[in-house]
């Protein structure tokens, strides 16, 4: 019997992009499944209850447990939509970093997004479902002092790219460009001209059409694409141009 409507999950969706998506989503009358790390009592807003929010963070080795616990409380056996969305980043040289703060990066954008995957393949198989890996145009061009962060965005490309293959599984990567969000303000980049940015909204509206599409890799927006192209063909001019200007 076919199911009324689809189910569909987020990660990171209590601000920027993800939340935007949430809103989208909730708006064609989907059933959501939003995972976060804030408390639902600090959650304002109809967007997210008991029955749609699931606490877990992704820092945490058993957080692929925590989300299956909540799916199998509310009875959902099939996921038509896994979007892993959460991301955190961190603005200086790798020298400047904590310890503990570079595995908090590779932790939430990363080994997070990997064990979801692991744990969520029957539910995203038993719906015929998709997994969508949100990545970023910083995995193809240099972004210094946003290493770790670009690493770990490149790892997801590759994971990916690999799955589609070995596994013949349905999973899709996007990558946004800079957008409007409270990542920027998180990881401590102050860029004067960050305003210019296109707002979550619009960037969201783009990722779920092209969630709608077949392409198995997305790059959102023509600049970004043409940034993808240049960082991937002509790295080394790139590269050699950046650190002169850096001087």
């Amino acid at each position: 019997m076919a199911r009324d409507r689809k189910t569909v999950l987020i990660t990171g969706a209590t601000d920027g992009i993800g939340r935007a998506l949430a809103e989208i989503y909730r708006a064609r009358g989907e059933r959501l499944v939003l995972v976060g790390r804030r408390p639902l009592d600090s959650l304002n807003g109809g967007l997210f209850s008991e029955e749609t929010y699931c606490e877990a963070d992704l820092c945490e080795a058993d957080c692929a447990d925590q989300v299956c616990s909540f799916l199998r409380s509310r009875k959902i056996d099939a996921l038509d939509l896994a979007i892993q969305n959460a991301a955190t980043g961190y603005y200086g040289s790798v020298a400047s970093q904590t310890e503990a703060g570079i595995r908090s990066i590779v932790a939430v954008n990363l080994l997070g997004p990997l064990r979801l995957t692991h744990a969520l393949e029957p539910y995203v198989n038993n719906a015929g479902g998709k997994h969508v890996l949100i990545g970023s145009i910083a995995h193809a061009f240099p972004c210094p002092e946003f290493a770790v962060y670009a690493a770990t965005k490149e790892a997801l490309d590759v994971f990916g790219r690999n799955l589609r293959v070995e596994g013949d599984v349905n999973v899709q990567v996007i990558h946004p460009g800079a957008t409007q969000t409270g990542i920027h303000r998180k990881s401590g980049w102050q860029e004067e001209n960050a305003s210019a940015y296109p707002p979550a909204e619009r960037v969201a509206r783009r990722i779920a059409r092209a969630i709608e599409g077949r392409g198995s890799v997305v790059t959102i927006g023509l600049r970004n694409r043409m940034l993808r192209f240049c960082g991937r063909y002509c790295g080394r001019v790139i590269e050699a141009l950046m650190r002169w200007r850096a001087r």
